[in-house]
């Protein structure tokens, strides 16, 4: 892991946001969080950083659309839609993210498409 890649967490729940931060800093990243798509925004234009993850369920702004803002601004930053909603892999397809995690599934399986996000891919 590079101890230097940042990301952005936008989570609203306190409880998840503590559990996300600490999974994802403890497999090397810098964790920054932000409990709603606005403050998020403003963090970012104050320190970019390498990934955004972003709930879909946000008061608010709705995380896609947050995503959506980011993406469609052409900002070099990943993004992921996360959400324990069944159509999460839908909601991140329209609002072009990269990827999207549902909750439900094993922590593992976030910090493994973290990494491939974030691995510069192999010529």
């Amino acid at each position: 892991m590079c101890v230097n890649t940042r990301i952005l967490l936008v989570e609203d729940d306190a409880d998840q946001a503590q559990l996300y931060t600490m999974v994802l800093s403890l497999a090397g990243y810098q964790v920054t969080t932000a409990v709603d798509a606005e403050r998020a925004a403003a963090q970012y234009a104050q320190a970019p950083v390498d990934l955004v993850l972003s709930d879909w369920n946000l008061p608010g702004m709705r995380g896609d659309q947050f995503l959506g803002t980011l993406v469609h601004a052409h900002l070099p930053v990943k993004t992921v839609l996360m959400s324990n909603h069944a159509s999460v892999e839908h909601a991140a397809k329209c609002c072009g993210a990269d990827a999207w995690f549902y909750k439900g599934s094993p922590l593992a399986q976030l910090k493994a498409l973290i990494a491939g996000l974030l691995t510069p891919a192999m010529a």
